[in-house]
């Protein structure tokens, strides 16, 4: 079975990560086009990105629970673009920067770029929401999908191959 991780972008690549057993790579891709081809097949891709423009309960679910999270209306094109990659995959928002807080994991000690080690998280936290075993933070308006309060081990094989064991 395979997951998606999408760290998405607007004006530079979008990490994507397809994680397929243990083992996840990081793919850096420009267009919807390529995602939705990484990702077509996957059980569950996790997003990281807002599905509206607007400020909604889940965020503020989110700042109650102890995430920090910026407001939709900040990222105008990013959601546009979410909106878009919806209508093509199985997504569930997500937030890899909560979930790195979960699991403990300081980025800098994997890899030279975030959103690289996002995509990965990202991959990881669809497979657990698939499984039923995701942190899940509900509100009426949307839900939000982390990595779990506990020990994740995500080991670079390279800049853009890992091996994670949840």
């Amino acid at each position: 079975m395979a997951f998606c991780g999408i760290d998405l972008a607007v004006k530079r690549e979008t990490d994507v990560g397809l994680m397929i057993g243990n083992s996840v790579k990081v793919y850096e891709v420009m267009t919807d086009e390529e995602i939705v081809s990484i990702c077509m097949n996957a059980k569950a891709s996790a997003l990281d990105s807002p599905f509206n423009y607007y400020y909604r309960e889940i965020d503020r679910e989110m700042l109650k629970h102890g995430y920090k999270v910026l407001p939709p209306s900040f990222m105008k094109s990013l959601v546009e673009r979410a909106m878009r990659l919806r209508n093509s995959l199985k997504l569930v928002e997500t937030h890899p920067t909560s979930s790195l807080k979960n699991a403990g994991i300081d980025w800098r000690s994997l890899s030279r770029k975030k959103d690289v080690i996002d995509a990965v998280i990202s991959a990881l936290t669809a497979r657990l929401y698939y499984e039923g075993k995701a942190q899940v933070i509900y509100a009426h308006d949307g839900i939000i999908a982390l990595a779990p309060k506990s020990k994740v081990s995500i080991i670079p094989l390279s800049d853009f191959d890992f091996i994670v064991f949840p």
